[in-house]
């Protein structure tokens, strides 16, 4: 009899324990429904997608923030459109700018968060009080970019992006003073996303930048970039010696770009400085 007792309260502490580990689920459950009903996506910052297509080497990407931001320190409420439409699944990463580095003069770039917005075109990012920089990407359009403060205490800071028709970027690399096409020259465009006017050389993520090499003939193109002022340089293969030029997009013309062969000094090229990018704060 005693262990028959004994079978029985093992029995009944068993199903206490199935009821309690089936209770959890189901509101586990639950939650994951009244989440998938919210119109804005909230984005999960330890959560990066890893297909993007821009995405560049693993020894080249963004360090994330040591530690990720929560609702409780703000939200940015991101808004893409395109044509006076929202943009469902448009692919968004938030940059922090953690200022310029003392040795190099470059921007320590931070990854805080990433997300595609919802069908309405919408994406909530928890964002601590900072300077940013917000990217915005979909399939057949050009990237947006916006530089914006998200200040101390603000509960929420508006961001809107526009995604516009892509821009090309193309023509001929030659060999510098002979006119001779010149291939497996690589040329790396670096978009001009400072936030001042004063900056004296154009810095972005390693995402953002975007490399090619001219072919047998000396070709090159480059398609789906976003107007604006970008840097490109231009290395010759073998040379140690980089050229750079600062030219606008789009550009009707194909570009001959000249390149000196290894073992020549640089050589820069300027154009114009672009104008201040737009610049918002929370209200």
């Amino acid at each position: 009899m005693r262990r028959l007792g004994q079978v029985w309260v093992w029995g009944v502490v068993a199903a206490a324990i199935g009821l309690a580990l089936y209770g959890r689920a189901a509101e586990r459950a639950v939650r994951q429904v009244e989440v998938r009903g919210v119109p804005a996506v909230l984005a999960a910052p330890s959560e990066l997608p890893e297909e993007l297509p821009w995405l560049p080497r693993e020894e080249t990407r963004t360090l994330p923030m040591a530690e990720a931001a929560s609702e409780a320190d703000g939200l940015m409420e991101l808004r893409v459109m395109a044509g006076g439409r929202p943009v469902p699944r448009a692919q968004v990463r938030l940059y922090r700018r953690e200022g310029r580095s003392p040795e190099t003069g470059k921007m320590d770039w931070r990854v805080a968060s990433a997300g595609a917005t919802g069908n309405d075109g919408l994406l909530l990012i928890p964002a601590r009080a900072g300077a940013y920089l917000v990217v915005a990407r979909a399939e057949g359009l050009a990237p947006a970019w916006l530089n914006l403060m998200h200040p101390l205490g603000g509960p929420r800071t508006p961001v809107s992006l526009r995604l516009e028709e892509p821009s090309t970027f193309w023509g001929t690399t030659v060999l510098q003073g002979t006119g001779k096409p010149l291939s497996g020259a690589e040329l790396t465009l670096t978009p001009d996303v400072s936030a001042w006017e004063n900056e004296a050389h154009a810095d972005a993520p390693a995402e953002e930048l975007v490399t090619v090499t001219s072919d047998s003939t000396g070709h090159f193109r480059v398609e789906g970039l976003a107007p604006g002022l970008y840097t490109v340089q231009g290395r010759a293969p073998g040379s140690s010696s980089p050229v750079e030029w600062t030219l606008w997009l789009p550009s009707a013309e194909p570009r001959v770009l000249a390149l000196p062969a290894p073992g020549a000094g640089v050589r820069t090229r300027s154009a114009e400085r672009a104008p201040s990018k737009e610049l918002r704060c929370g209200q």
